[in-house]
Formats: C-alpha cells, structure tokens, sequence
C-alpha cells in the first residue's frame, strides 16, 4: 500500500553495495523504517533530502508484515543543514534521532512526537542554547510516554510543591514533599529551588520562550542527570549520542 505522510529524516545506515536503509518518524505513521534504494550510487531521486532532521513529504510502499518498506520518494519541505554545521547543535540532534527511535511509536497516529521534534528544532534554528533544547526536549519526551509524572504535585499525598521550594525527585517514582520523602522507594535526587522553578518553566513554555541558557540545564547538572537516568532506566540501554554532547557542552561551559 502506498503511503504518503511529512516525517523528520532521523538517520540513514548502508545496506548492500548502493542502498540506504532510512529511519524517519512520520506525522501519521510514527517510526518508519524504509529502503531507499541505488541512494549511495545517485542523488538524483531523493537529493539532499536524506540529511539527519530534514523534514521532507514521504512515499512509501508499505509491505504488511515487513519492518522494512520500500522508499520512493523524498519531497524536501525544510533543511536544518546549516543550524548543524555548529558541532553542539549537530550533537543535540543527534540525540534528538537515537532518542525519537528508541521511544517513537510505530504505526501510531499520535502526532504529539512529530510536534516536538518540529518544535524544538525551530528553536535550534531559531537561536536558542543547544542544551536548552536537549533538556526540553528530554523532559516532553519522558512526558509524553507517561515516564515523569507531573513534578509540581507529590506523587505521594498529590499535595502542590512549594514554589520556590527544594524538592526531592525520584528516578521511578517520582517527587515527593517533605513530608513523604521517607516514602519514596529509592533516595532520588535533591533539586534545588532553581533547577524546581526552571522545570515550571519547561511545564508552561514554549522552547522558542526558553531563549537564554539557564545554570539549571548545564551539561552534568542534576536535571540533566535525572532526565539522563530516567531515559536509559526506560529504554533499557545506554544512549551512545550523549558522550559528545557531554564533551562538546562541557568545554563550551568553561570558555564562559
């Protein structure tokens, strides 16, 4: 059957002497794996549109019972090549890719992932820190697969947090007030009052809002270490992209 839906180019792996086989999460489809075939030997038919994180309008022939389609067509819609060219961007999205793979749904209608992905990589290009993003787009992902509960309430007694207010964060249960803390089924982690009021702030912003870089989403910070912790406890694996933005991130925090 052929299908035709927008996607995000997520990543594209050899197969055979001139093959592609490409992973891109469409709007209507979630995660689709299909083979783009002689796209080693000429651009011609799909061009630059094979590029991590274009988004393009997708033809495939959809085989029941395959995991992989074959890929006719790429009709480019927007490139965010250039925004790449800077190292830590181009590290983000490649988070942004291994992520959207190991969490996107197959065959799934629910467009809420498509639209993150589309959001914040409008906001990359828009200008806003690269880490910024990585932790928005982290937090909505746990969101979104029902792996974070809602942090501003106890997930203990559902009492409002304090805002400002410490609060006490657990990777697999979620927060606590202090009243409950002694509840919790492991020690999780303490965040301060501002890494508490930023998370407000990735509940209630749009990522193009989140234009300047908060201490909060540092590169080895607690939140980045939880959002991290929680993601790879889920998934069952380690996440490879990390490293080179941990290197990349790092050494831009100390030349501040």
């Amino acid at each position: 059957m052929l299908q035709r839906d927008e996607a995000f180019i997520l990543k594209t792996q050899p197969i055979g002497e001139a093959d592609l086989i490409v992973s891109f999460l469409a709007q209507e489809h979630g995660c689709v794996r299909g083979v783009a075939k002689a796209a080693r030997k000429s651009r011609k038919r799909f061009g630059g549109n094979l590029e991590p994180m274009t988004r393009v309008v997708a033809v495939w022939d959809e085989k029941s019972g395959r995991d992989l389609h074959r890929l006719d067509q790429l009709e480019g819609r927007h490139s965010y090549a250039r925004m790449q060219a800077e190292p830590l961007c181009q590290a983000v999205c490649a988070v942004f890719s291994e992520l959207t793979e190991a969490f996107g749904r197959e065959g799934g209608s629910d467009d809420r992932e498509f639209r993150l992905l589309g959001a914040v990589l409008d906001a990359l290009e828009a200008g806003i820190p690269p880490i910024v993003a990585l932790r928005y787009f982290e937090f909505w992902t746990l969101r979104l697969h029902g792996m974070i509960a809602d942090l501003r309430r106890c997930a203990h007694c559902d009492s409002a947090m304090p805002v400002p207010g410490s609060r006490l964060i657990g990777v697999h249960d979620g927060a606590r007030c202090s009243n409950c803390q002694t509840h919790a089924a492991d020690p999780g982690r303490n965040l301060s009052s501002r890494d508490c009021a930023w998370l407000d702030r990735l509940h209630r912003d749009k990522p193009l809002d989140l234009k300047t870089m908060d201490p909060a989403a540092r590169a080895g910070g607690d939140l980045a270490r939880l959002f991290h912790a929680q993601l790879e406890s889920f998934a069952e694996r380690k996440f490879r992209s990390y490293r080179h933005v941990h290197a990349l991130a790092l050494t831009t925090e100390a030349s501040l």
